[in-house]
């Protein structure tokens, strides 16, 4: 019905011994099994959030709660708000209600008054159905039940836990959300680091259902330990059961939220419910242990309320596994087993975007996944083995866009400057690359040539003259002028072309990383690093800032006279959106909905002052948008001295933990990095902090700074595999928002948030600023 006022009836509920229902929590309950149950997607549910039982309207809005269908929502909920005005104004004035239609509403304010009743209406809560998805989740739960069940065992975890992934994913081994968490566990980039899971530029855990279980269990025993230690400390004889709300709920609002919430209020979980009030503790975290109960309750009794279409569906038979002895490109594994990759992805969903475009190898020791054979691929194998090492792509080589792709997003995933790729492949700052084109891959700054090129070249089947540019290092279009190629530069097997004269691509020489800086090692000075390149010791001090007695450190990095790198910065490219006005109109091209990448790099501004905090309103520009996410902040390591020391420290950004830096240095313990820093045990790094590294020599700063590259920009590949960034809009900060809250309410990731602010780094949210918040699409299966 188009109305639908009511109190949901309250389920018989069988709870079990582990996981207690009290009587108050049963409305709760009632109304997330009718979310489950009764309402599929297209169906929209508007109800009051402290009382979900408290149903206003269930109408088809199309889409369920999705933002295509905010019209008919919003028509929906004026109306219901004007209904519950009129009724609080004739109890103040004790007129009698006029019609059976607002006697029946009324009855569901039983005893509130007129000032909780408009208090109701300004906070009318929208749920979108979730009926198809939790039938589909029947299905996939009953191939992964085995597993789950398992591993809680041998963890010693409550068995119901199993009905968890229904309220998280719906037990889809693929799911992503908009803040970036992942699996069907859905386990966050930061979490994951903590729980043991692998997540770089080649294998990302969370996708692994076996892997994220047992990291989902691992959380469980930590929340379990320190949740019993708090809940202990007032309550001695508090009992298993009594706990383990707590430990459901933390799983959405974290262990750290429900030590504070039992501290504040007490080890009650009802009474935490009622009581606790922090910005954090809303309405998904309140309903999170209500929709466990709901989802265990409909999962066991599923063929009852589903019928046959529940029952269960035959487990796919278990693939092969072959441990890969060596790198590999997923074009080889291809072509050896002939398969395509409709076929090998679902089996293997770890493997990241940068594996699939070819960008990255497969690592050596990864466990790939093939569809089972009788002979079990014994041939396919032999070959494998057989094969030479693959490398990745390289300087001449080339690449074909795939859909997602960025000019920029590719250099950086081939480590080459992005103008230089624009630059080789003749490609404007306005122009669009395809899904399908080709691109040369211009040689990586670090493996340049110094000799000059070889005189001559004789063409090879699938040159082109801009790849013939690339490999040897000369300009394109010197290359086609010289040989008289003609506008079209066609070229031919056999046809021999001069390369003597061409001009060099500016380039730098040999030593210098992709931001055309060298890096400084042990035992370098100033002078010598000016000798070294054949300019004049005092440009040097002067382009770097340094005075004459200055003395340089290993990893500290220098600008060389003459070998400037043109401006690309991603980071400047969005501060040079920061104030826009409005946004700009959509550009006509917009209009072609054919799958495409955009190489459009805007032209450098002056950033605003630093104390400035103002949206960056990119609706209009979406060249720019679309490499928003390959817009990396400042990732390298500072170097600046203290008492005659060096003395080496990063900023803090979203998704990075301890163990990352750990990690990325590859020191193993993090001691070291405690106690230069006087952390005390589990005392949290925040956003925006700086931090002291115990860097001993430049090869430790060259490979900090490529693997946290490689781990931040692998976040972008994998929101820019699921979604589309469409826009952004303005949004007032309200007081007790959070960059979290924002987060988790309204659906990104964190640090998509930092890249449309930037100047955020800088300074605390406040109520009354202006901020941009991202706007996502999903992309269609």
């Amino acid at each position: 019905a188009a109305h639908a006022h009511h109190l949901l009836p309250t389920q018989t509920l069988n709870c079990g011994e582990s996981f207690p229902c009290a009587e108050a929590i049963k409305p709760r309950v009632s109304f997330w099994v009718a979310v489950f149950r009764n309402w599929d997607k297209k169906t929209a549910i508007l109800h009051d959030p402290n009382a979900p039982e408290r149903v206003y309207a269930v109408f088809n809005s199309g889409n369920g709660c999705h933002h295509s269908a905010r019209t008919k929502i919003a028509r929906q909920r004026t109306q219901i708000q004007r209904h519950l005005r009129a009724i609080a104004d004739k109890m103040e004035s004790g007129r009698k209600l006029s019609n059976r239609h607002e006697r029946h509403l009324a009855a569901l304010f039983v005893g509130e008054t007129p000032r909780q009743i408009r208090a109701a209406g300004r906070n009318i809560r929208c749920q979108g159905g979730v009926r198809d998805s939790f039938v589909q989740g029947l299905q996939r739960f009953n191939h992964y039940r085995p597993m789950v069940d398992k591993i809680l065992k041998e963890n010693n975890l409550p068995p119901d836990i199993r009905y968890l992934p229904f309220v998280e994913s719906s037990y889809n081994p693929a799911a992503y959300s908009r803040a970036g968490a992942a699996g069907i566990w859905q386990i966050m980039p930061r979490t994951a680091r903590v729980l043991g899971l692998e997540l770089n530029d080649t294998v990302d855990e969370r996708f692994d259902p076996e892997a994220a279980t047992r990291a989902a269990a691992e959380y469980l025993k930590r929340a379990e330990r320190r949740l019993s230690a708090t809940a202990k400390q007032s309550n001695p004889a508090i009992t298993q059961a009594q706990l383990n709300p707590f430990i459901i709920t933390s799983y959405n609002y974290g262990v750290n939220g429900m030590q504070r919430a039992i501290r504040r209020v007490a080890p009650d979980f009802m009474a935490v419910l009622e009581r606790h009030q922090s910005p954090r503790f809303q309405t998904a975290v309140k309903n999170f242990y209500a929709s466990f109960l709901a989802a265990r309750h409909v999962a066991v009794n599923a063929e009852r309320y589903f019928g046959a279409v529940a029952r269960k569906t035959p487990a796919p038979p278990q693939p092969e596994v072959v441990v890969l002895p060596q790198p590999i490109a997923i074009a080889s594994v291809k072509a050896v087993f002939g398969l395509r990759e409709a076929e090998l992805r679902p089996l293997n969903r770890t493997l990241t975007r940068y594996v699939w475009n070819g960008l990255r190898l497969i690592p050596a020791g990864y466990r790939l996944r093939l569809p089972r054979q009788k002979d079990r691929w014994r041939n396919e194998l032999t070959k494998l083995a057989a094969l030479r090492p693959d490398k990745v792509i390289a300087g001449g080589d080339h690449y074909t866009v795939r859909r997602g792709d960025t000019l920029c997003g590719i250099a950086r995933a081939v480590k080459v400057n992005c103008s230089a790729l624009l630059r080789v492949n003749r490609i404007g700052n306005a122009d669009i690359i395809r899904v399908g084109q080709r691109l040369v891959i211009p040689r990586p700054v670090s493996a340049t040539l110094a000799a000059a090129p070889p005189p001559t070249y004789r063409v090879r089947s699938g040159d082109t003259a801009c790849g013939i540019a690339a490999r040897f290092g000369v300009s394109c279009r010197a290359l086609i002028g010289q040989n008289r190629l003609g506008r079209m530069a066609k070229i031919d097997p056999g046809q021999i072309l001069s390369l003597a004269a061409a001009e060099l691509v500016s380039r730098p020489p040999r030593g210098l990383n992709a931001d055309y800086q060298y890096i400084v090692r042990r035992g370098d000075s100033p002078c010598w690093v000016a000798q070294r390149f054949s300019v004049r010791c005092n440009e040097l001090r002067r382009l770097n800032q340094l005075s004459r007695n200055a003395i340089i450190h290993p990893g500290q990095k220098l600008k060389i006279p003459g070998w400037e790198a043109p401006d690309t910065s991603h980071t400047a490219q969005v501060l040079a959106q920061v104030g826009a006005a409005k946004p700009k109109p959509p550009p006509s091209a917009a209009a072609d909905n054919s799958p495409r990448a955009t190489a459009q790099l805007p032209s450098p501004q002056l950033p605003p002052p630093p104390d400035r905090v103002a949206p960056v309103l990119l609706s209009g520009d979406m060249h720019a948008l679309r490499n928003l996410l390959d817009t990396l902040p400042h990732l390298g390591i500072r170097v600046t001295t203290r008492a005659g020391q060096p003395v080496y420290t990063v900023r803090v950004e979203a998704d990075e933990t301890l163990g990352h830096f750990a990690d990325w240095l590859g020191i193993g313990s993090l001691r070291a990095l405690r106690e230069l820093n006087q952390l005390r045990g589990r005392q949290f790094i925040h956003i925006g902090r700086q931090l002291q590294l115990p860097v001993q020599d430049a090869d430790m700063v060259e490979r900090f700074e490529q693997k946290r590259t490689d781990y931040h920009q692998v976040l972008s590949e994998s929101l820019k595999e699921h979604y589309d960034l469409v826009g952004s809009e303005a949004y007032t900060v309200k007081r007790g928002d959070s960059l979290w809250l924002l987060s988790r309410q309204l659906g990104f990731p964190v640090w998509l948030l930092y890249r449309l602010n930037p100047t955020l780094r800088d300074a605390h949210l406040t109520p009354g600023q202006q901020i941009a918040l991202p706007k996502l699409k999903a992309k269609t299966a």
